[in-house]
Parts: structure tokens; C-alpha cells; sequence
């Protein structure tokens, strides 16, 4: 990163962020080992947060340990603050997506990924109703409005890599253009023919027929499609099984807690009693009924309730049932890094692997805690829609 984020002070981090009630996970304050935890509630780990602090998760997981911890949670509305907040040392664990989470593990002294807060989201291009846009072959020669450098462009490269074997949108004279704020991805622009866009916000613009669903991130068509595949929504796009991460997902979108390395070091016992509670949250809110998800973790969503319920149903925790971070997931993210348009380094497995090992004390500390949940043999599931595979602490088996 260009900043020098160590010297970043700490009154600009708390600027981007809205404090949260602050957790405090302690039979012993006095003695509490203090931690900010940096978090982004207009996604759907907003709900994992809600959870844990509504059942105070921590402070039974601490007890458990017995250990003691002090959680501050804040809210950011910048996300480039709180990872800025985490290299600088001033927040110990964040919630990061996959692109910053790729680019924080290719400098010199990244957070560690530990868990998951969220993922499967669903990635839409976007058409206006009645576009002569009707498969990806008819995007050359198009504008489309994306937030550039972020999931939502790189589901776009991702998908044109697929169909097309490079995604050099300028050979294939696709003008790509910037949103200025996530919301724009939602509604009709004035100039643009697709949208690469992310849900909630799709759900909505389909709702009120801003705007019709091409294609989704799972490689299914939506109502525009009109091609070799069939007409409408519902099929799979050919070229979907050119892509590394399939079957499910061009981009599998995951929501990652990352921990700075010296945290984990120095507070192992404090860290298996955030994942233990990160894991009881995530049951809670997978065995939960909908509408009780979206009272718990949907005030900050876009879009109304319809939508919400629609976001919840795709949430990975949701399916899964549980929330711990595995090999497939991490590979996801050395995968994704070959994709130069978006980040500059690309990821060694063996460098990934090395730092995840640190992590793994803890989080299988976590795991013993709860009950040993779920079985291993869940975690390889050869049905599994979802990339997978052995458990992060099982680190030392795993083959990226």
C-alpha cells in the first residue's frame, strides 16, 4: 500500500466509522485484553455481529477459556479506513471481502484470515429492460458501469475470461466506467448498457423493473438472456465451465475476518473465544427463520424486505450451516489474484499457507469448544455446491 498508514492517526480511523456498542467479554475487565474489531454492517456479516453481541458470545466464550476480552466493534463506511486501521495496528481484527482480503496478503505484513462473516452473494450483469444486449457476446462495443477494482468488476473479467479466453475489455472494445457510489449499481444510468452490479441492489432494480438480470455470478441466465442456451432465466451459460471455480461461482464471494499476526500470536486463547462466538453466530443465525436474520443484522441493508429475504436465502453461512474457513475458500483467493486488470501481485499457495498456519491453534481451539462442529467429514463433501475442503487447522494437509 502507497500510505503510510503507520502513521495514520487513530482520530481519521474513527472518522469513517460509527461506534458500535462495545462488547465487553470479560469475568475480569480489569484484566481484559482489548481488541477493535472493524466491521461493515450493510453486508450480511452484519447479522453475525448482531448475533454475537444480542447473545454476549464472547463473553461465554472467554468465560469458557478462562480468559477475558474487551471488544470494541466499529462500523465503517470507508472500508479503505479500516484496512488502514489494520496495518496501521489500531484495529486487531477486521471484516474484509476477498479483493482487499487478496491485497492485504501480498504485503509484508498482512492481517491473517480466520473465519468467514459471510459470502455467497450473488454478482448480476445488469441490462436495461429491452436491450438488444442478449448474451455476453453482445457486450463488445458496450459501456458498462461497474465499481472499478472491486467484486463487482472482477465478476465482470471473470465472466469474460470464461466466454471469451482473455478479459481485455479493450480488445474487445467494452468501455468500462466507474460508479461513483455503490447505489448507482442499482438503477438505470444515463449512457450505459450493462451494469455489473451486486445484491441487494439487484433484487430491487428487478423489483421495480429498473433494470433485467443477464447473468448471474452462479452462471445461470436471467429473464434478458436469449441464446444458444435457451431463452430466459434458469440456464446455465456454456462457457461457465471455463471458469477455475465452478461449479459454483465465476467470483465465490466470501466475507473474511482477518486478524493482524500479532494478535494471533500474543492472544491465541482471546482469538479462539471470537471464532468460537463468530461460530455459534453463524448456527444461530443459519438455524433462524428469515425475517428473525433480517431483524437481527438487515437495518443497514439496501432495497426492502422482499429483497432482504431474497439476500438471506444466498448467504453462505446460511447454507452451509456454519462458518469456519477452508482450504477451498482460501484457494479461492490465490485463484482470483491471477487476474492482473484487478490486483498487482499475484498469491504463492505456499506463501498463503505459511500464514495461515498461525492461525490454526486457534481456530481449531475454536472448533473443540463449540463440540467439534460440524464433523470433518462434512467439510469434504463431494455434493457440496460450494468450494470446500479440509478446515483451516487442518492447514498442514491441505493441497493448494
Amino acid at each position: 500500500m502507497h500510505t503510510n498508514t503507520n502513521l495514520l492517526p487513530r482520530r481519521a480511523v474513527l472518522a469513517a466509522a460509527a461506534a458500535l456498542p462495545i462488547l465487553r467479554a470479560s469475568p475480569s475487565l480489569a484484566a481484559a485484553v482489548k481488541a477493535t474489531v472493524g466491521v461493515g454492517l450493510v453486508t450480511e456479516g452484519g447479522a453475525i455481529v448482531g448475533a454475537m453481541q444480542s447473545g454476549d458470545l464472547a463473553t461465554k466464550a472467554a468465560t469458557e477459556l478462562k480468559t477475558s476480552l474487551d471488544l470494541e466493534f466499529l462500523d465503517f463506511q470507508v472500508l479503505l479506513r479500516m484496512v488502514q486501521g489494520i496495518v496501521a495496528g489500531q484495529i486487531q481484527i477486521g471484516m474484509l471481502g476477498s479483493t482487499p482480503m487478496i491485497r492485504m496478503l501480498a504485503t509484508s505484513n498482512p492481517a491473517i484470515p480466520i473465519a468467514l462473516a459471510g459470502g455467497g452473494v450473488n454478482f448480476p450483469l445488469m441490462v436495461n429492460p429491452g436491450s438488444p444486449i442478449r448474451t455476453l457476446q453482445d457486450l463488445p462495443g458496450k459501456a458498462v458501469l461497474t465499481l472499478v477494482g472491486s467484486d463487482l468488476h472482477l465478476v465482470l473479467l471473470l465472466m469474460l475470461r470464461a466466454e471469451f479466453g482473455h478479459d481485455d475489455t479493450k480488445k474487445l472494445g467494452i468501455a468500462i466506467r466507474n460508479a461513483q457510489a455503490i447505489t448507482e449499481v442499482g438503477r438505470r444510468q444515463s449512457g450505459i448498457d450493462a451494469i455489473a452490479g451486486s445484491e441487494p441492489f439487484g433484487y430491487a432494480a428487478e423489483r421495480t423493473g429498473e433494470l433485467v438480470t443477464l447473468l448471474r455470478d452462479d452462471g445461470t441466465t436471467g429473464a434478458a438472456w436469449d441464446g444458444p442456451e435457451g431463452k430466459g432465466a434458469g440456464h446455465k451459460v456454456a462457457s461457465f465451465k471455463n471458469t477455475p471455480l465452478a461449479p459454483e461461482a465465476y467470483y465465490p464471494h466470501r466475507i473474511w475476518w482477518a486478524a493482524r499476526r500479532d494478535f494471533i500470536e500474543q492472544h491465541p486463547d482471546e482469538v479462539a473465544a471470537f471464532l468460537a462466538a463468530n461460530a455459534r453466530a453463524a448456527e444461530q443465525m443459519a438455524a433462524a427463520p428469515v425475517d428473525k436474520v433480517i431483524e437481527v443484522g438487515g437495518s443497514k441493508w439496501a432495497g426492502e424486505r422482499e429483497d432482504h429475504r431474497r439476500f438471506v436465502e444466498r448467504i453462505l453461512w446460511r447454507r452451509r450451516g456454519w462458518a469456519w474457513a477452508t482450504e477451498g475458500d482460501i484457494r479461492s483467493l490465490i485463484v482470483l489474484s491471477s487476474v492482473k486488470t484487478i490486483y498487482e501481485t499475484e498469491l504463492k499457495a505456499a506463501d498463503v499457507q505459511r500464514l495461515v498456519r498461525i492461525a490454526a491453534p486457534a481456530v481449531r481451539k475454536a472448533w473443540e469448544l463449540i463440540g467439534q462442529r460440524p464433523a470433518l467429514a462434512v467439510f469434504n463433501d463431494p455434493a457440496a455446491p460450494d468450494v470446500r475442503g479440509l478446515p483451516l487447522w487442518e492447514v498442514d494437509n491441505w493441497k493448494l
